[in-house]
C-alpha cells in the first residue's frame, strides 16, 4: 500500500493577488515602481509588533508581564518598584538567541551583548553595579520564547518615577504602526488622575489601547465594582476610549501558573489568573496591525494600475467611436507644454515655495527645542534639595527617552511636510511626485536623527571643593543651634565638633545631591542643542532633496508626461480615423489587456476587503 504524498500548502490569497498586480505591472512597463512597493513592504515587515506596558509604581506592571512570557523572574519584581531602565522582551531569532540580552548605550558601541543572567544587575535600580557605572544603560533587551502572545514584543517601562509618557512614545515610535498601548491599574481602587492625564495625552498618538486591571486575588469582593467604575470614568472624560478593553487579571496567579509542574493545576490557574483573556485581547489588534503591510501593498498596487487602465478603456472608447476624454487630455498636453516653457520662469517658483516651508519648519523647530528644555529645567529645578544616585539614572533616562521620542515626532513632521510640498509642487502639472523621492526623503532624515553628534557628557561630576566647604559649614551652623542647647553644660566644644562631624557630613551628602542635579541641568542644556541641531539638519536634508533632486525629476517626469499625453491623442486621433476591420483588430487585442488588469485590481480589491473585515471580525470578538 503505497502512502499518499503530502499536499502542498495552498498560497496565501493575498500573495496571489499582489503577484498579479506585479504580472500585470510588469506588462505596462511599471515593474520599477511595482518593485519599490514589494521593497517597502518587506522592510515594514520586519519589526514584530509590539505590547508597551505602563503603569504607576506598584501596579504588578513586571508581574504581569512576566505572566504574559509564562517566564516567572524574567521582569524583577518586588515590594517596591525595582526596574530602572525599560526593557524590550524581543523573540528569539537566529540573531538574538535565547539565553542573551543586550544593553543600550548612549555612546559606542551603542549595543552591547551579554548573558541573560546578568541583566537584572543592570535593570534592577537596586543594584550595586548599576549604580557604580561610569555610564548606566538607556535600555535592555532579552530574548524570550513565546508565551501568550508569541511572535511580538513586549516593552516594560520602568516603574521608577511612575509613569512616562517619554518612555511610551520612544517605545510605540520605535514599532510605527503595530503597537499595542497596555496600561495596568489595579483592583484596589479607581483609576488615578495621573493615569487618566497620561490615557488623554497619548491617545491622540495611540491607535490600539487595552487596559489591565491587576491584583484581583487580593481584592475578589470588589474588583468587578471598581472594573465598572473605572469604565464610566473612563468614557466621561476619554469618550474616544470608552470602548477599549478592560481586563481584570491576576499576574500573580499567572506567574504561579508558569512555574505550576502539574498541566491540569496548571490550567486551572491560568484561567483564575485570566491571563489568556488578556492575551485575546492583545492579539486582536496586533492582528490587524499585522495586516497592515500586506493591505499597504494591494492599495499601492492598485492605485499604480490606474493609469494604465484608464489609458487603455479611453482608447477602447476612441475605437468604438466614443471619445469622452480627448479635451480633456489636449488640455493635459498644453498645459504641460506651458509649464515646460515656463518652468524656470517665476510664474512657477519652486525655490520660493521651499524657502517658505523652510521657515515654517525652522521656527517650528525652535520652538519645540525651548519647550523641551524649559520642561526638562522646571523639571529638575522642583527638586529643590537635589538628587540622589539612583534617581539621576531614572531622570537620565527618561531624558534620553523623551528626546528620542521627541525627535522622531519632530522627524516624522518634517517628512510629512516635505512630502506635502512635493505634492504641492507637482500638483500644478497635474502629476504626483515619484515615490524615489519620497525614500530620498525619508534616508535624509534617518541621517540626521542619530543623536548625539558628539556624545552627551553622562558621567557623574566630582565635588567641587567649594560646595564641600560650603556644607561643611552649613553643617557647623545647624550643629550649633540643634546641638548647643543639650550639650553647652556639658562642654562648649562639644556642639560646634559634633556639628562638623555629624552635620557636615549631612551637608556633604546635600552639596553632592546639588552637584548631581547641576550635572543633570547640563545634560539637559546640551541634549536641547543636540535636538535642536539634528532637526535643522534634517530640515537641510530633505529641502534639499526637494530643491535639486526632486526639480530634476520633476523636469524629466514633465517631459516624460507632456510626451504620454501627445502619445495618447495621437493614439486616439488613430483611433478614430481607423477602418472598421483596423478598429476591430485593436480592440481584440485591446479587450484582454484591460481584462487581465481588471482582474488584477478585483482580485487585490477583495482581498483588501477581506483582509479588513477579518480584522474588524477579530476586533469585535
Amino acid at each position: 500500500m503505497t502512502s499518499e504524498p503530502p499536499k502542498k500548502a495552498l498560497p496565501n490569497p493575498a500573495t496571489v493577488a499582489f503577484r498579479q498586480l506585479g504580472a500585470a505591472a510588469k506588462s505596462h512597463g511599471l515593474q520599477q515602481q511595482f518593485a519599490a512597493i514589494a521593497r517597502m513592504i518587506k522592510e515594514s515587515r520586519g519589526r514584530p509588533p509590539s505590547i508597551v506596558v505602563v503603569g504607576e509604581m506598584n501596579r504588578g506592571k513586571s508581574t504581569l508581564v512576566n505572566a504574559l512570557l509564562a517566564a516567572p523572574g524574567a521582569a524583577p519584581t518586588g515590594p517596591q518598584e525595582m526596574t530602572a531602565l525599560a526593557v524590550n522582551y524581543l523573540p528569539v531569532s537566529d540573531d538574538f538567541p535565547f539565553g542573551e540580552a543586550e544593553l543600550e548605550y548612549a555612546s559606542e558601541p551603542l549595543r552591547r551583548r551579554i548573558p541573560a543572567s546578568e541583566l537584572h544587575q543592570w535593570v534592577r535600580l537596586d543594584s550595586p553595579t548599576l549604580l557604580a557605572a561610569d555610564e548606566p544603560p538607556l535600555q535592555a533587551s532579552l530574548a524570550v520564547r513565546p508565551g501568550f502572545v508569541p511572535r511580538c514584543a513586549i516593552v516594560d517601562t520602568p516603574g521608577a518615577g511612575g509613569l512616562s509618557e517619554a518612555y511610551a512614545m520612544r517605545a510605540l515610535g520605535r514599532s510605527r504602526d503595530a503597537s499595542v498601548l497596555l496600561v495596568v491599574t489595579d483592583a484596589g481602587g479607581r483609576i488615578t488622575a495621573p493615569a487618566l492625564d497620561f490615557l488623554e495625552s497619548c491617545a491622540a498618538q495611540v491607535e490600539h489601547v487595552v487596559i489591565a486591571m491587576t491584583k484581583i486575588d487580593l481584592y475578589q469582593n470588589q474588583w468587578q465594582r471598581i472594573l465598572d467604575e473605572n469604565r464610566g470614568i473612563i468614557a466621561e472624560r476619554l469618550p474616544r476610549l470608552a470602548d477599549v478593553p478592560i481586563v481584570p487579571v491576576s499576574g500573580a496567579w499567572g506567574e504561579r501558573a508558569a512555574q505550576e509542574p502539574d498541566p491540569a493545576r496548571r490550567r486551572r490557574l491560568f484561567d483564575a489568573s485570566r491571563i489568556p483573556e488578556l492575551a485575546q485581547a492583545l492579539r486582536a489588534p496586533l492582528e490587524q496591525a499585522n495586516h497592515l503591510p500586506t493591505l499597504n501593498a494591494l492599495r499601492q498596487g492598485i492605485a499604480l494600475l490606474q493609469a494604465p487602465l484608464t489609458a487603455l478603456e479611453t482608447e477602447r472608447e476612441a475605437l468604438g467611436g466614443v471619445v469622452e476624454r480627448q479635451e480633456e487630455l489636449i488640455k493635459v498636453r498644453r498645459h504641460r507644454e506651458e509649464l515646460l516653457r515656463t518652468f524656470e520662469d517665476s510664474r512657477y517658483d519652486w525655490n520660493a515655495q521651499v524657502d517658505r516651508v523652510r521657515v515654517d519648519l525652522t521656527a517650528a523647530n525652535s520652538r519645540l527645542a525651548r519647550e523641551f528644555g524649559a520642561h526638562w529645567r522646571e523639571k529638575l529645578q522642583k527638586r529643590g534639595s537635589g538628587i540622589g544616585k539612583k534617581q539621576q539614572i531614572v531622570l537620565q533616562n527618561e531624558l534620553a527617552a523623551d528626546l528620542e521620542a521627541n525627535l522622531g515626532r519632530a522627524m516624522q513632521g518634517i517628512v510629512q511636510r516635505s512630502g506635502a510640498l512635493l505634492y504641492e509642487l507637482y500638483a500644478a502639472a497635474g502629476m504626483d511626485p515619484h515615490r524615489s523621492l519620497f525614500g530620498e526623503v525619508e534616508r535624509r532624515v534617518q541621517e540626521s536623527a542619530h543623536l548625539p553628534a558628539n556624545p552627551i557628557e553622562r558621567d557623574s561630576p566630582g565635588l567641587d571643593p567649594r560646595t564641600l566647604f560650603a556644607g561643611g559649614l552649613m553643617g557647623m551652623g545647624v550643629g550649633n543651634l540643634a546641638l548647643g542647647a543639650l550639650l553647652a553644660p556639658i562642654s562648649p566644644l562639644a556642639a560646634p565638633l559634633i556639628g562638623v562631624v555629624v552635620m557636615g557630613s549631612l551637608g556633604a551628602a546635600l552639596a553632592k545631591r546639588q552637584s548631581l542635579r547641576t550635572s543633570l541641568l547640563q545634560t539637559v542644556n546640551d541634549a536641547t542643542i543636540e535636538l535642536r541641531e539634528a532637526l535643522d539638519r534634517a530640515v537641510r536634508g530633505v529641502l534639499q532633496v526637494v530643491s535639486t533632486d526632486a526639480k530634476k525629476v520633476f523636469d524629466r517626469d514633465l517631459k516624460e508626461s507632456a510626451a504620454e499625453a501627445k502619445s495618447e491623442l495621437e493614439r486616439l486621433e488613430s483611433a478614430r480615423r481607423a477602418s472598421e476591420s483596423e478598429r476591430k483588430q485593436r480592440i481584440a487585442r485591446i479587450d484582454p489587456r484591460i481584462a487581465a488588469i481588471r482582474k488584477a485590481i478585483d482580485d487585490a480589491d477583495r482581498e483588501v476587503r477581506r483582509l479588513v473585515g477579518a480584522g474588524s471580525a477579530t476586533a469585535a470578538r
